[in-house]
């Protein structure tokens, strides 16, 4: 097929979508979306790209104004980006990557310091691997940015201040009793399918019945944001993490931004006391402690607590109704790992749904989301547990273990910090906790949803850090950077999220013929991009007349090795085994 009529096709397909997408517009949301966090704001966009109408609810009445998670990572600013969501521009609001690129362990922000580590990769390194590094940007600042996209989409329906109250399974959807926070008006809504995006103590998981798995209270926290200008004591020392050893004063300073943006996080104790007793004073009494000399014009604007938890709930789905994001897992803190799991949760439910109710695909399509998932959360919560089980160890080589004799250890250590080769490695133990770049990227899925995926091992993920990137069925498509129209842009920018997409070799005549008989996106190599440093076949493996199946979330379906006897019998079988359809 030429490229002017691969070109043609995506003219053609492109409008057939829009013009669904009206359609679907002037009749009801069928699927209703609970909790207007990243996580559901996301779902909802990849939903309207695929052209299905969703009503998205939050019962909280404005956008949060604590800071809450900082990092959004590559592969969630490559969904932001296929969804119409300029990733750079997300990237411009969050911190530089001199301010934000360290980790480092103190004893107070102004007095000694242990060690510190690299912040995660935010440097040109990392273009090669993503075109988008991990940035830091305050959640507010980012739930703002994916707002902006979605009260720009007909698709979306957004109520703030809305509560989804109660659910009920029909034959042929949910029925949902949603209540106004402020009135207590009720009303009652039918939907095909719910996505539970409610967070970590999700009411809908609650009145599902289903359970987590691990440990539920590894540790209680208080969350105290506030605001100060502390470039003065940061500037020779910048970060976007402060880890607080002083005996006294215990806790992990994030800086959302240097000049004006501040969390402490400080451990409390349930049992002997509440959020009510940390009064503004008590907070800024703690806060200054932590700081380790006098600020100027400290202002406390938020207090919260949580719980530290690792847990993963049993079932991702029970009838139409799924769990997503914090709802389905919730992590430690230390590693980031929570909002962009959530993501791609959202990533990989919201193109499946879209199918089943296309009618291109079998409700069997919708089990392979836990399965593909599920795992994933697994391996990370366990990692998060990881990171958070040496940070104690850290404690213990800072402090000891003897609460008595605690502030000795530390000061004894603090007076000759360069001496100690167990503290130098306690904190390169440290490391993985702040590099996990394979678990943001090299994640693979084995599902009836994929064809010919390897099978991953137990515990192949031991080098959260290690990413390479792979061509093999059940792997992202890795980011390239290519030559296409005359421009150079990263290859996952070439793959639709509403369209499979057929990524051929530059003779794959056949599987081009078949894939543009199935209304398919097809990219072919020598015609619609290049790759100045790799030919086709040592890039991935394949012989110049083999080809890929990609899935709408940039997921390799199957690979077509070499030519076959009948192209278009043999891609749709595969289609029809991948989609539940057979």
């Amino acid at each position: 097929m030429t490229k002017e009529k691969n070109e043609a096709n995506l003219k053609n397909e492109n409008t057939l979508i829009y013009f669904f997408r009206a359609t679907v517009a002037m009749s009801k949301a069928q699927i209703l979306i609970v909790g207007a966090g990243p996580v559901g704001q996301l779902a909802a966009l990849l939903l309207a790209r695929q052209g299905i109408a969703s009503r998205l609810i939050d019962r909280r009445r404005h956008l949060p104004t604590a800071p809450k998670a900082h990092a959004v990572n590559p592969r969630t600013l490559e969904i932001c980006e296929s969804v119409g969501v300029s990733a750079e521009a997300i990237r411009a609001e969050g911190a530089s990557a001199n301010d934000a690129g360290w980790v480092r362990f103190m004893g107070t922000l102004a007095g000694p310091e242990f060690g510190a580590l690299p912040y995660e990769r935010q440097d040109e390194a990392a273009l090669s691997d993503t075109p988008y590094p991990l940035t830091n940007i305050p959640q507010p600042k980012f739930e703002a940015a994916l707002e902006k996209a979605i009260n720009a989409e007909p698709l979306i329906e957004l109520q703030r201040g809305v509560a989804c109250i109660d659910t009920r399974e029909e034959a042929n959807g949910v029925m949902a009793t949603l209540e106004e926070t402020e009135t207590g008006v009720r009303s009652e809504s039918h939907y095909d399918y719910l996505i539970a995006a409610d967070g970590a103590g999700s009411q809908i998981r609650e009145r599902l019945g289903i359970a987590m798995e691990g440990p539920e209270a590894l540790q209680h926290n208080i969350m105290i944001h506030f605001e100060a200008d502390l470039t003065s004591l940061t500037d020779a020392r910048p970060g976007v993490l402060y880890f607080v050893f002083d005996p006294s004063i215990q806790g992990v300073l994030i800086a959302y931004d240097r000049a004006s943006t501040w969390v402490l996080m400080h451990p409390y104790d349930p049992g002997k006391e509440t959020l009510e007793d940390y009064t503004d004073a008590r907070c800024l009494a703690l806060v200054t402690h932590a700081i380790g000399t006098s600020a100027p014009s400290i202002k406390i604007c938020n207090k919260s607590n949580w719980v530290m938890s690792a847990q993963v709930a049993q079932t991702y789905r029970k009838g139409r109704i799924f769990l997503a994001g914090d709802a389905a897992h919730r992590f430690p803190p230390t590693g980031g790992l929570g909002l962009n799991t959530g993501a791609v949760d959202a990533q990989n439910l919201a193109w499946k749904l879209a199918a089943v109710l296309k009618g291109e695909a079998g409700d069997g399509l919708l089990e392979s989301y836990e399965t593909e998932r599920r795992p994933v959360a697994i391996v990370n919560s366990e990692q998060s547990l990881t990171n958070a089980a040496k940070i104690f160890d850290l404690v213990a080589v800072i402090q000891g273990f003897e609460p008595d004799k605690a502030q000795a250890q530390y000061e004894a250590l603090a007076a000759n910090i360069g001496a100690s080769e167990t503290l130098a490695c306690a904190v390169e133990a440290q490391r993985p906790h702040f590099d996990s770049f394979n678990l943001q990227l090299g994640y693979r899925y084995n599902s009836a949803a994929i064809k010919g995926a390897p099978v991953l091992q137990t515990g192949a993920e031991t080098d959260i850090s290690n990413y390479q990137p792979s061509w093999e069925a059940g792997a992202h498509v890795p980011h390239r950077w290519v030559t296409h129209a005359g421009n150079e842009k990263s290859l996952l920018a070439l793959l639709p999220v509403h369209s499979f997409t057929l990524l051929a070799g530059p003779q794959a005549h056949g599987w081009c013929e078949a894939a543009h008989e199935k209304q398919l996106n097809i990219v072919k190599y020598g015609e619609d991009f290049t790759d100045t440093l790799s030919d086709w076949s040592d890039l991935t493996g394949l012989m110049p007349e083999g080809a890929l199946l990609v899935r709408p979330d940039g997921h390799i379906a199957m690979r077509l090795a070499r030519p076959s006897a009948d192209h278009a019998t043999e891609l749709n079988a595969g289609l029809a085994s991948l989609l539940s359809l057979a």
